[in-house]
């Protein structure tokens, strides 16, 4: 989804001293970096469930009522096509990284992402695309475009792997290790890794035209299940189509040990924490 209706009730996610002690100074932060006549980007980054949608219509509204021109999208809105995505599949067949339907490195459409990045960042117009996520059983396919104005003074854009740095085979296994993620019962090998690897290789151009970092960053990452699992209820009851809660188990493994490669080895400009109950209880911000 592209420029997301201005919702008020979003605010209300966020409790008042949340939004006094963390929210409201990252938007003053953001009014101080932005440039007359230039777009800014922002990018919110962070795990399963961290809650990127939500803090990116906060942050969208917050701007808008404060005369800024604001448009925002998503990593998942560049999902290869449900086809090209079985294709992926089918070429890596023993990769467990690619059993799961979408989410890896390898399946976005990265020329697509970067040249609308770029479009934006030069105030030009462009059209963003709608994946819809219920489709093909939950596995999502692209279900048409939207298009996205000129001249905004910012676009925020928030996903997942956003901002995956290219590490080593060596220093992912040892990431996992380090958190006691178990690649061995995920059923992963080298070789595995190094595919996944070799693809975070084509998303670095996308990486340096974003302007500003946010990571969303829970407690413990049992809670990613947790979160994700009431996401996909939430798809269910809206839309009665949606992974259930085993699909979800499943669908989430694959992403644990490259989430933690984001949280060990990118710098963003801040961190937002986030504790059991969902709720913002501390802030860093990137040493210079």
């Amino acid at each position: 989804m592209v420029v997301r209706s201005l919702a008020s009730l979003v605010k209300t996610v966020y409790p008042s001293v949340e939004q006094e002690r963390y929210l409201l100074p990252l938007i003053h932060t953001l009014v101080q970096r932005h440039r007359k006549n230039k777009t800014t980007i922002i990018g919110i980054t962070g795990g399963q469930g961290t809650g990127k949608t939500t803090l990116s219509t906060f942050l969208q509204e917050t701007l808008a009522q404060r005369g800024y021109k604001v448009g925002a999208f998503s990593l998942d809105d560049f999902y290869s096509s449900y086809a090209q995505r079985k294709r992926l599949a089918q070429q890596f067949p023993h990769n467990p990284f690619y059993h799961i339907s979408r989410g890896l490195p390898g399946t976005h459409r990265v020329k697509a992402l970067l040249k609308t990045l770029q479009a934006l960042k030069a105030g030009k117009r462009a059209s963003i695309p709608v994946f819809d996520k219920s489709l093909h059983g939950g596995k999502g396919d692209i279900a048409g475009t939207l298009s996205v104005p000129a001249a905004l003074d910012f676009v925020i854009v928030e996903g997942w792997c956003l901002g995956i740095p290219p590490i080593s085979v060596k220093k992912i296994f040892s990431i996992c290790k380090k958190n006691k993620i178990s690649l061995k019962e995920l059923g992963a090998t080298v070789p595995d890794a190094q595919v996944v690897l070799n693809f975070i290789k084509w998303y670095q151009p996308v990486w340096k035209s974003i302007d500003y970092w946010i990571m969303l960053r829970p407690a413990t990452k049992g809670l990613h299940l947790k979160w994700r699992q009431q996401q996909e209820a939430e798809l269910r009851r809206k839309t009665g189509r949606g992974m259930d809660d085993t699909e979800v188990k499943q669908f989430v493994k694959p992403y644990l040990s490259w989430t933690y490669v984001c949280y060990e080895e990118m710098r963003p400009q801040i961190t937002l924490w986030l504790n059991g109950q969902h709720r913002i209880y501390r802030a860093t911000k990137r040493v210079k």
